[in-house]
């Protein structure tokens, strides 16, 4: 990391500017990519009368719309509390290194804010951007628990997409940390993507066939329909 020290008269107003527009665009965000979703979906496959359909509409419109929105809103004031704290433990460190008893309670602080990069001298990150990478996984483990962790179906919908994605994620980050054998030049996307695809429909395949229980409700809704031929017979 550089060793340029952040300042610790960091602007508070722009960063609680931050968290409100973070906190708007998860508002906008939500209605942007759920309604048109949920109307196509919903008018398709739902049964009931329109008013019936419209209300779930709005119902789980503004329930993605909300958890963005809240979800933002956590997540921004947490990286603030810790972007903070951080600072300000820093900026007391020297005060405090002729007092034993507070230089101690100051260090104790700063390796639970900062980590392993205790005393390490870090960019001035701009406002709403966490100071330490490990202050946005603690920021979001937070806000996930308290956000997310609430069970519905447009929750677990988003966790279980965030799940899909995060681990192809890792393993593009396992490939460009040359961890083995992510990393070998013949485990490339396009060598690897036709086995993965015939790995993933074999076991969903089995699963349907053998244990259909166990598979989500729509998922196994959606596999009656094919491979029952439900949909034909509605």
């Amino acid at each position: 990391m550089n060793n340029i020290p952040p300042s610790p008269n960091f602007d508070i107003s722009s960063e609680i500017s931050a968290i409100i527009q973070a906190f708007a665009s998860g508002a906008l965000y939500g209605v942007k990519i759920r309604l048109p979703h949920a109307a196509v979906m919903t008018f398709i496959f739902r049964t009931g009368s329109a008013k019936d359909k419209l209300k779930y509409i709005f119902k789980v419109t503004s329930e993605h719309s909300r958890n963005l929105a809240s979800f933002a809103l956590v997540y921004k004031t947490i990286l603030f509390l810790l972007k903070r704290t951080s600072v300000r433990l820093r900026s007391h460190d020297i005060d405090y290194r002729n007092h034993t008893y507070n230089a101690l309670g100051n260090s104790i602080g700063s390796i639970l804010v900062d980590g392993p990069g205790y005393g390490r001298r870090l960019i001035p990150r701009p406002p709403g951007i966490p100071e330490r990478s490990q202050h946005a996984a603690i920021a979001g483990a937070v806000g996930g628990y308290i956000i997310w962790g609430k069970y519905s179906s447009v929750n677990y919908q988003i966790v279980m997409y965030l799940t899909s994605r995060i681990l192809i994620a890792m393993v593009h980050l396992a490939r460009e940390k040359n961890i083995p054998p992510f990393c070998w030049k013949s485990m490339t996307f396009k060598n690897v993507y036709k086995y993965k695809a015939a790995l993933v429909w074999s076991i969903s395949m089995f699963l349907f066939e053998t244990y259909p229980h166990v598979l989500h409700p729509s998922l196994k809704q959606s596999m009656d329909d094919i491979y029952r031929n439900k949909i034909l017979k509605q």
